[in-house]
């Protein structure tokens, strides 16, 4: 589980679309409440995560985490890599087999301090920004 939750976080951040899509299953939902539009299907959220988070978002960090027993990320978006980087989102994955067939990310900042997660990760000199 661990492996899958880096390996979406990672191409996130990295805004890899092959590597994100190659970790779906064919029947994939993304939702985001408390927005009200969803996306299902491979196709339909490839389209999402190119013209969202993998284009229009400058920089992505993340922590793993955990909801319920499964897997979750919590996503900072930031202005550029050495830059600091704010509470977008807490992202619980389901899983089927070795692929994701679920995205729910949880909106908003108030969500990271239930999960002893800081609202702002400031810019680590060690590792550039990541």
């Amino acid at each position: 589980m661990r492996e899958i939750a880096v390996g979406f976080a990672s191409a996130l951040e990295r805004g890899d679309a092959d590597i994100l899509i190659a970790l779906l299953t064919d029947d994939v939902t993304w939702s985001m409440p408390p927005l009200p539009h969803w996306y299902r299907g491979t196709a339909a959220v490839a389209d999402f995560a190119v013209q969202v988070p993998l284009t229009r978002c400058p920089s992505w960090r993340y922590a793993l985490t955990g909801a319920n027993g499964q897997p979750a990320v919590a996503f900072y978006v930031g202005e550029g890599a050495a830059r600091p980087h704010t509470a977008w989102s807490i992202t619980v994955l389901t899983l089927r087999d070795e692929r994701i067939c679920e995205i729910t990310s949880f909106l908003g900042a108030e969500h990271f301090a239930g999960f002893g997660l800081p609202a702002v990760l400031p810019v680590d000199p060690g590792d550039g920004g990541r």
